[in-house]
């Protein structure tokens, strides 16, 4: 897994490539700036803000705000970015710094795999 962590900004949260897109934006402040800055006279969808880790075809994408919403549940389908602190800190922080943003479910409690748990027998 990779330690690198970036945020994306797209115009169209369905089609990434139609419209403004902002990429490898590294601050949560930097993005919610492109992510305001989005004029909605020229919308050609739902914009959102994506936390990405990694990079190039090894990068794992999650849509953390679409529109006014950030779905926590989804974050169950996302390991990489739900394992990654870094990732979940910015989650976090987009949710504190986005006013009347509607937020479904919670961020997933992570289960420690390293954990070894010993057993007493009677």
């Amino acid at each position: 897994m990779s330690d690198l962590v970036t945020l994306s900004v797209y115009e169209c949260s369905e089609f990434h490539s139609m419209g403004e897109v902002h990429e490898g934006i590294k601050s949560v402040d930097e993005a919610i700036r492109a992510w305001n800055s989005i004029p909605s006279s020229r919308m050609n969808g739902i914009k959102s803000i994506a936390v990405v880790v990694g990079e190039g075809w090894d990068a794992t994408e999650f849509e953390a705000v679409v529109g006014k919403t950030m779905d926590l549940e989804m974050l169950r389908y996302y390991s990489d970015i739900a394992s990654n602190q870094k990732a979940i800190s910015m989650v976090k922080e987009l949710q504190e710094k986005i006013p009347n943003l509607e937020v479904v479910g919670e961020i997933p409690v992570q289960q420690d795999v390293n954990v070894v748990r010993t057993r007493h027998h009677r």
